[in-house]
């Protein structure tokens, strides 16, 4: 039995979530409306460490370890259950930041509980005969699935219907993506700003790193630092490796404002640029340039899509293009709906946030890529990263 009480009242003092509480209505509410659309009398939410944001969109709670579920039910009740607690005391593991009245714990297998506990917790929080759905189906663990399904016969995949709440940002959210779009612009500055002859791929995303944390930000996923010919193969880890004259660098950051985030890359050249190199920045813009007038209410993604290709093919950067993944939605998790590539039929709607990233990726050269994160407006977009286009000098 915890020390700490955790009850709602005992978290008041503690609880002082980013948005308004009209917020928070608004979204459970959505859910409500696409719960109704499919059928549904409760929806059970899953997160984790590795994939909180669910979690913490709906409740203001993020699990730091083990698992957390949301029920929200089709009567308006909510309920959280999680096995997300350090030494026994609910207080010590940040669930004082969570906004539900109806907060069950369990101890997890870390303090000897079983490991389907939270998962019979968020079943016993379901009406009985209910139609449920289950959504964060990606990152749920078979014992916790069980748990779910062996209870609740109707157990069903809907992940779709808390998508597509989250994939229409509302004005609160969209003023924390500006802010964590403006923090990105800061950070990317400080990195190429470092970037020079001798300098240490970890001194550079380090620039970047604690140009965030000073304004307030974190990280929204893990800064990227790479140069030479493992910029040819996009993503990497900095390394303690001096950036060498005329070698390509690629750069990833993003910030994560009150858990809303950005999405941000740039390419550049150390030194003197080499000819080749300078022609692949070059398709880089031109393909930047190209896709975004086709990013407006209405259009497919595959019409982005066509006027990219248009751009090399035929060309010696075509076999080099990803067409496959040319960008993604974006908003309390790097990766949301919808995905930008070839063939995707999904319609652009206002208040949609991708991070738009079309890119040539040449094998021991480098990488020619322009990342910005967008928000489709009602007659075209806005961009919400404004870092210079052009990081490079011929």
């Amino acid at each position: 039995m915890p020390r700490i009480p955790f009850d709602l009242e005992a978290r008041r003092p503690y609880l002082v979530p980013p948005f308004t509480d009209a917020e928070y209505d608004r979204r459970l509410a959505g859910v409500r409306r696409e719960m109704a659309r499919d059928g549904l009398d409760a929806l059970c939410v899953y997160g984790n460490a590795g994939a909180p944001s669910a979690v913490t969109y709906l409740t203001n709670f993020t699990p730091a370890f083990g698992s957390a579920f949301v029920v929200v039910g089709g009567d308006g009740r909510v309920t959280v259950a999680t096995d997300s607690v350090l030494h026994g005391e609910p207080m010590h593991s940040m669930i004082w930041a969570c906004r539900v009245a109806d907060v069950r714990v369990a101890l997890g297998p870390v303090y000897g509980g079983a490991t389907d506990e939270v998962g019979r917790l968020a079943a016993d929080a379901v009406p009985a005969g209910a139609r449920v759905g289950i959504a964060g189906t990606a990152a749920l663990p078979h014992p916790l699935y069980a748990a779910l399904a062996s209870r609740l016969p109707s157990l069903r995949a809907a992940d779709h219907v808390l998508a597509a709440v989250r994939a229409v940002k509302s004005d609160e959210e969209i003023a924390k993506m500006r802010e964590a779009g403006r923090i990105a612009d800061e950070a990317m500055a400080a990195a190429l700003r470092a970037c020079d002859v001798g300098v240490e791929e970890t001194a550079v995303a380090a620039a970047a790193v604690h140009r965030l944390h000073a304004l307030g930000a974190r990280e929204a996923f893990a800064t990227c630092v790479v140069g030479g010919t493992q910029a040819g193969l996009k993503h990497g880890v900095p390394r303690q490796r001096p950036l060498r004259d005329g070698e390509m660098v690629f750069i990833d950051l993003g910030a994560s404002r009150d858990g809303y985030l950005s999405d941000l890359s740039r390419c550049t050249v150390v030194g003197r640029a080499p000819a080749d190199a300078l022609a692949l920045l070059g398709v880089s813009r031109e393909l930047y340039e190209a896709g975004l007038p086709e990013i407006r209410p209405g259009a497919t993604i595959n019409a982005v899509s066509r006027a990219l290709l248009a751009v090399v093919a035929g060309t010696r950067y075509e076999p080099y293009y990803c067409a496959g993944g040319f960008g993604h939605g974006i908003g309390t998790a790097v990766l949301e709906v919808p995905g930008l590539y070839a063939g995707n039929t999904t319609e652009l709607r206002p208040r949609m946030a991708v991070a738009y990233e079309p890119m040539v990726v040449v094998e021991g050269l480098g990488t020619g890529v322009i990342e910005d994160t967008l928000l489709v407006t009602e007659t075209g977009y806005e961009r919400l990263t404004h870092a210079p286009i052009v990081t490079w000098s011929a």
